[in-house]
């Protein structure tokens, strides 16, 4: 693969989902310049997001119709002609809330799978309650949003066209670290959707271990690369010392 095709691989980590299990009130605008998402039963900026405009700056106007007024997220590609984007959407109210960083991994190395950590596929309900238990802890979900996650990862693991899942990390039995994934539709990307590990359990290679698992299962599968989206300081540095290299950059802007 040439760098943007690498590039569009990474972006398509935000739309490239089975469509059989999309519910109807996601709605997707996907042109080659132009990829929006606008779920009408959310408000939240990560349910509601332009994921490409390479439009000129007069469009922007179409976007803020689509959206009607909801709350929605502007992901930027940082390049050479980004700026005057920017720019414009800060006269807009925007402000710049996070940076993500587009990494991938060509996968033509053997990976060496760690030994010091139990690591399995969520498959039971007990399974899927523990996933999310972890995910709250990390994240601070609240009861609402606990149940809402419960009953999303329920419903997708009984999908029979499912092309991902949900993983656990346990040291002695007990849940420490979660991780999703997904493959593209022609099979030949992994999709790292998502990954962390409880505080108290940090720094024992325990995320390192669920990457190279599900390196390993996607080279069995035949997959050629692994890549995704991670927050600037999170993720990333430890992604990189994995092999993964940077191929673009995006600021997600919000409206104040």
């Amino acid at each position: 693969m040439n760098n943007e095709q690498i590039i569009h691989s990474i972006e398509a980590i935000q739309w490239d989902y089975e469509e059989a299990f999309v519910p109807e009130s996601i709605h997707y605008i996907h042109n080659h310049d132009l990829v929006m998402i606008k779920n009408e039963k959310s408000t939240s900026v990560y349910a509601n997001k332009v994921v490409r405009f390479r439009r000129r700056v007069a469009d922007v106007k179409d976007v803020l119709a689509y959206f009607k007024g909801s709350p929605f997220a502007w992901w930027v590609r940082s390049r050479s002609d980004s700026s005057e984007l920017e720019e414009h959407l800060m006269t807009l109210d925007f402000q710049h809330e996070e940076t993500y960083v587009g990494l991938a991994k060509v996968l033509t190395e053997e990976e060496t799978p760690s030994t010091n950590f139990t690591y399995r596929e969520v498959t039971t309900e007990e399974d899927v309650e523990a996933h999310v238990q972890v995910a709250a802890a990390i994240w601070g979900y609240d009861t609402k949003a606990k149940q809402a996650a419960i009953h999303e990862r329920a419903s997708y693991l009984q999908f029979l066209d499912r092309r991902g899942g949900y993983t656990l990390a346990l040291e002695n039995n007990k849940p420490v670290g979660y991780s999703n994934y997904r493959y593209s539709k022609d099979g030949k990307v992994l999709y790292l959707s998502g990954a962390a590990v409880l505080p108290e359990y940090r720094g024992k290679g325990i995320y390192r271990s669920m990457l190279s698992s599900r390196l390993i299962e996607a080279r069995k599968r035949g997959c050629e690369l692994a890549v995704t989206q991670a927050r600037l300081g999170t993720s990333e540095p430890i992604l990189r010392k994995s092999g993964f290299h940077e191929y673009a950059a995006y600021k997600q802007y919000v409206r104040i």
